[in-house]
């Protein structure tokens, strides 16, 4: 019989050429090549994204440009090991443990992603994602229905905060 649903490989074709208007109006040249890897980049991780089972295709696009990003800032020795848990986030208050709710449930449904990663990987992918524990607070206040977005931008933010 035949699938329902295709596969994420042909799925992520798809979604890249939704976003071909984006590209055709970037205006350098460079701008559209770096589009174009990063898009490259998340190809690298088309089974891990087919195994995080989410029917917004561009979060697991998006998630696999961010963990590689955060590999390469990895490697470039941006990023020390982050030593800290959630020991070291002050959750003895009743406001805290109840921010890291909608976090750690967002955190959990990216588990099937991270499984099917390789052993190197799915350890740096786990330390991302526990360093956006210390904006629990901020992933919070956008709430449970844009609890993806703001995991992504969480982690973003960090990359941000650690090139500049």
């Amino acid at each position: 019989m035949g699938r329902t649903i295709p596969s994420f490989r042909i799925a992520a074709i798809l979604e890249e050429k939704e976003w071909k208007l984006f590209r055709k109006y970037l205006n350098k040249k460079d701008d559209k090549k770096a589009f174009d890897d990063m898009f490259s980049i998340a190809r690298l991780y088309n089974s891990a994204c087919s195994y995080a089972v989410n029917p917004i295709r561009i979060y697991p696009l998006m998630m696999s440009i961010v963990l590689h990003q955060y590999k390469i800032l990895k490697q470039k020795n941006f990023v020390k090991s982050f030593s800290s848990n959630f020991n070291d986030i002050n959750i003895d208050n009743k406001t805290s443990n109840n921010n890291t709710i909608i976090l750690k449930g967002e955190i959990d449904k990216w588990n099937n992603f991270s499984s099917v990663l390789r052993k190197h990987n799915q350890e740096l992918f786990n330390e991302m994602l526990q360093s956006s524990y210390k904006y629990s607070s901020a992933i919070n206040v956008k709430g449970e229905q844009f609890s993806t977005e703001s995991l992504i931008m969480s982690l973003l933010f960090e990359q941000y905060k650690i090139k500049s």
